[in-house]
Order: structure tokens, then sequence, then C-alpha cells
């Protein structure tokens, strides 16, 4: 098709490229009235921190960084296995 101009119409408007097609089935939908799972296993207060060491020993402090249970315990970098906290429920979460 040629254009007022004389030239071809491609050269003057370029397709586009491709353009990806979202159908209505394909969107997200929503769903009222439905709440949101909880895991209540590893749920709860905090009393503690904890380290565990490479012995599977498990050191704890109820106010304090990490650190801090190193310093207290006197334990090197490289004994510590994980870090983490005990809950209300006796339940360890290590990170």
């Amino acid at each position: 098709m040629l254009t007022i101009l004389g030239q071809h119409i491609s050269l003057i408007r370029p397709s586009l490229g491709y353009q990806n097609k979202v159908y209505a089935d394909e969107h997200p939908k929503i769903r009222y009235g439905h709440r949101p799972k909880t895991n209540k296993e590893n749920t709860g207060k905090v009393i503690a921190i904890c380290i565990k060491l490479k012995s599977g020993k498990i050191k704890s402090l109820m106010r304090g960084l990490h650190i801090d249970i190193m310093e207290k315990f006197q334990i090197a970098y490289t004994d510590v296995s994980t870090t983490g906290w005990q809950l209300e429920s006796g339940k360890y979460i290590w990170r």
C-alpha cells in the first residue's frame, strides 16, 4: 500500500513487535471470604535467643543478641552451627 508521499506504508509506520495476549480466564481471581492459611506450628512469642553448637548443645539467653551468647559462654565462631530462637511452645526456629 502506498502513502501520500509515495512510499510504502511499512517504511513510514513499521509494524509492532509481537505482543503477548492475556485472556480473561488467565487473570488471577480474587476469592472473598477465605482466610489465608497460617502456620501455627512455628508461630508464637520468642522467649529466648539460641545458638546451636556443632557438638549439638544449645546455649540460650533471655535477652540480648546472638553475639552476647558467644561472649558470655566464650564460644568461638568456628564452633557455632546455627543461630535461632526458642518459642513459648518450646520449639526452636533455626536460620
